[in-house]
């Protein structure tokens, strides 16, 4: 009786600790690049993905395997030009940085963007974002409606236009 209330034990033990180890190993993904002012900040939230677009900016061959730190294939550069945010180049996450055109990428997936000066007007995103705390291991813009913790938003788009701004990028 003894014997088989230990193996339940171990069994439990055992199971609880495969599950807390596999939680402790997902994998972060390369972030999105912003440009603001100067400056380059990394954004770990993806506002292209919020588009949910059949068509993707990058297909997988049967030679080319994405890297574990970017499943999507690729890195956007968004950059905030007169308080509206706009996407400013798609590159593939792969040595030769090849790069999309992205107006006829949003039309081939139904999307007739607003192009101003050459870029695409991110009309789209509605977003609040906020900085990580200083020694919380990352650094960059998160989106804080996917996070559980209540940290000061530091830059708010609706529809692409900055409706709050705590960043100042004249430091």
């Amino acid at each position: 009786m003894v014997r088989k209330n230990l193996t339940h034990g171990l069994v439990i033990i055992l199971c609880s600790l495969l599950t807390a180890i596999n939680f402790s190993f997902t994998i972060d993904q390369k972030p999105d690049l912003l440009i603001i002012g100067n400056d380059t900040l990394f954004l770990r939230s993806f506002p292209l993905e919020d588009l949910g677009f059949e068509v993707r900016p990058f297909r997988s061959s049967d030679i080319y395997v994405p890297n574990l730190d970017c499943l999507r294939e690729y890195q956007a550069t968004w950059k905030v030009i007169d308080k509206k945010l706009f996407l400013v180049e798609i590159a593939k996450d792969n040595p030769s940085h090849d790069k999309v055109d992205i107006i006829p990428f949003f039309e081939a997936n139904h999307y007739n963007p607003i192009v101003i000066n050459g870029l695409v007007f991110a009309d789209w995103v509605t977003i609040e974002l906020s900085t990580y705390p200083k020694n919380y291991g990352h650094w960059g813009c998160y989106d804080k409606a996917r996070k559980k913790r209540k940290w000061k938003k530091t830059l708010a788009f609706e529809k692409g236009v900055v409706v709050y701004s705590r960043y100042r990028s004249d430091k």
